[in-house]
């Protein structure tokens, strides 16, 4: 079998840093984008913010949706069609929205166009990457990823924020469709491969030796994982978990404004969220690789809960600053714990499968919040009632991400249960 050489870099690691730049641009251009985009286009277009989040919303379930069609085949042929074909959508979905002028063309480009971008770019499929190339170095291969991805608010959501104000948001649409287009595109493309065996290499880059190449992929097939009883349960706290911090990044923009502070210092501070993510995001999956991950999953979603209860109780600039700190540090530290504790619980096997079909009924809530966060603020005129809500929706998640089966003992259920004939 083919050995590797001596001191050249794993091509594992070439891929989290490419992702980790696609991923910049992948979420700038979606995610965090729209929390931006709520104000203007409600006050130009003169739509409400039910309205307006409504397309985010419907985004995110549709994204979930075609996750499951799509997790079957990231498993079976990779990653780089279907994330390059995601950015070649989001691009010319971008550049689309620029001439829109009806609430049905912004649902059809947003919605329909970014929804299927979404389900093709963000972080179910590069994930799907990691857990394949990855398993000893998983932790520190997320932090590689999660790091360098972990730029895109801190770049995007001031860089976008400053664009409305100088040049309106249907230019600042059009740099960041020609953004996907000229960088991502052209880096999915041509740097992404499907699994490190295609290139005689077992993941972590250890040499593929016969017997582990004649074994194939470990871990629970879709059939075993859906008939888990814990894979449920993980699912409905993700679900909470994904609720309240969607309310938080479309609407924390607008509540900030709400309360007086200018738009792009609003944009700024929930950019910096992204920036003071960083050390969240490597510190906490290093720490997974030595400690129990679960158990660092609950530690954030309780830090994120206790974030969201100072920004609505902020009386000044100083305890926005503080949420920012807080927050940004668990919630960066959230997605790539989140991936390691599904990649413990299922493996290798059918992961871009498995995690597809929990991304549906997470991408409902995740598209639900920011929809009743608008509609409670077209009735009360504030937000402080759906903050308050989604604190309470993570003190629910973080109870039962603590009582729930540890990923290390299913995973080795999984693995006599794959032994059995």
């Amino acid at each position: 079998m083919k050995q590797p050489i001596a001191g050249t870099l794993y091509y594992g690691w070439v891929l989290m840093g490419v992702l980790g730049v696609t991923t910049i641009i992948s979420y700038g251009t979606t995610q965090y984008l729209f929390g931006v985009l709520v104000v203007p286009i409600s006050q130009s277009l003169h739509w409400d913010r039910a309205s307006v989040s409504g397309a985010y919303s419907a985004s995110l379930i549709v994204s979930g949706l075609l996750g499951v069609p799509i997790g079957p085949l990231l498993d079976r042929f990779g990653a780089r069609l279907l994330m390059s074909a995601g950015s070649a959508l989001a691009g010319m979905a971008l550049l689309g929205l620029t001439q829109m002028q009806t609430l049905w063309q912004f649902y059809l480009l947003w919605s329909g166009g970014m929804g299927l971008a979404m389900a093709l770019t963000l972080y179910p499929v590069t994930f799907t990457v990691v857990a394949n190339w990855f398993v000893r170095k998983r932790g520190m291969a997320l932090a590689v990823l999660t790091l360098v991805g972990g730029l895109s608010s801190p770049i995007c959501i001031p860089l976008s924020g400053m664009l409305v104000a100088h040049i309106g948001w249907r230019a600042t649409l059009m740099v960041l469709g020609l953004a996907q287009l000229v960088i991502a595109l052209p880096f999915h493309a041509l740097v992404l491969r499907r699994h490190p065996e295609d290139l005689g290499l077992a993941p972590d880059g250890e040499p593929l030796y016969e017997g582990v190449a004649k074994s194939g992929l470990s871990g629970l097939s879709l059939s075993q994982a859906l008939h888990r009883s814990s894979f449920w349960l993980l699912t409905a706290f993700l679900s909470l978990v994904t609720l309240g911090s969607m309310v938080v990044f479309v609407h924390q923009v607008a509540f900030l404004i709400g309360r007086g502070y200018d738009p792009i210092l609003a944009a700024t501070l929930s950019g910096m969220l992204g920036l003071v993510s960083l050390p969240g995001r490597y510190l906490f999956n290093m720490l997974s690789t030595r400690m129990n991950a679960q158990m660092l999953l609950t530690v954030s979603v309780l830090a994120q809960a206790a974030g969201i209860a100072v920004l609505v109780l902020a009386p000044s600039l100083l305890w926005v600053i503080c949420y920012v700190l807080l927050y940004g540090t668990a919630y960066g530290a959230f997605s790539p714990l989140r991936a390691s504790v599904m990649a413990e619980h299922v493996g290798r096997r059918a992961y871009g499968s498995i995690t597809a079909v929990q991304g549906v009924p997470i991408a409902m809530c995740g598209g639900l919040g920011p929809l009743a966060a608008g509609w409670l603020y077209d009735r009360l005129q504030r937000y402080e009632l759906a903050f308050w809500l989604c604190v309470g929706a993570f003190l629910l998640a973080a109870l039962g991400l603590r009582l729930s089966a540890q990923p290390q003992k299913e995973h080795a259920r999984g693995n006599e249960e794959m032994a059995k004939p």
